[in-house]
């Protein structure tokens, strides 16, 4: 049962190289994040145009943040892999093991976002290690450790992202309601 599951994660990543979906798939995965908080923007009656800008500048910032969070991961390759990293073959890899994400905006569903939130991050970490093990044939503890770093980086931009958002939301929805 092992040796398939190791199978199926080998065959998945090899179907990762090949997949070349590029950096618009980064831009898609900060689109998807961004839409699931479309609804908060809505409950504080911001106009379309704003709800627009911020969507747009929250999928850049997104986008950014995982860029960041890959170019990471490549510089620990370079430092610690074996085999030499080219860029533009990295990112492309690492754009195609970001596709969970595109669901993203199934975490505004109610009382499962959370479960959604997590089983995504979970995926796309999962993809990243798988990524790296076959690419680079790297064991996977190895790929594990090499890969952790940039993905908690993500992880952390995202939520501060979030946090600050939130709580710009609230701070104003707040203040419109205690008017009279």
């Amino acid at each position: 049962m092992l040796l398939d599951l190791e199978r199926l994660l080998n065959g998945l990543g090899g179907w990762l190289i090949h997949a070349d979906l590029g950096l618009g798939l980064l831009l898609v995965v900060g689109i998807s994040m961004s839409l699931s908080h479309v609804f908060a923007l809505f409950a504080n009656r911001l106009g379309a145009r704003q709800i627009l800008w911020r969507l747009v500048i929250d999928a850049l910032v997104l986008a950014a943040a995982f860029l960041l969070g890959s170019s990471i991961d490549m510089v620990l390759l370079n430092l610690y892999g074996s085999n030499p990293v080219h860029p533009s073959a990295f990112v492309d890899g690492m754009a195609s093991c970001l596709l969970p994400a595109c669901f993203y905006v199934g975490v505004a569903a109610p009382y499962v976002g959370e479960t959604i939130g997590l089983v995504i991050w979970v995926l796309m970490h999962l993809n990243v290690v798988t990524f790296v093990h076959v690419r680079f044939a790297l064991p996977w503890d190895q790929a594990l450790l090499l890969t952790t770093p940039g993905y908690l980086l993500a992880v952390l931009l995202v939520a501060l992202l979030f946090r600050q958002s939130w709580q710009r939301g609230y701070t104003m929805l707040a203040s419109e309601l205690g008017q009279p």
